[in-house]
């Protein structure tokens, strides 16, 4: 990723990405840019998605619902 994506750019390239796995299943994911897989990472931790680093435990809560639940 060379520049920053405004949100609706970042939400376009996670949809496509989507499309693609939608319409081919497995084949559809091989087809997925680098681009689009960043932009599907950044839309669901746009959506709340607590991160989880390899190796870490699985927090209590996955989805953040307000600010102020991310501790």
């Amino acid at each position: 990723m060379s520049e920053r994506w405004t949100l609706p750019e970042m939400l376009t390239l996670a949809a496509r990405g989507l499309g693609k796995i939608d319409a081919a299943g497995l084949r559809g994911a091989s087809l997925v840019s680098t681009d689009e897989l960043t932009a599907m990472a950044g839309a669901l931790a746009a959506f709340g998605l607590v991160p989880i680093p390899p190796g870490a435990p699985v927090p209590d809560r996955l989805i953040i619902t307000h600010q102020g639940d991310r501790a």
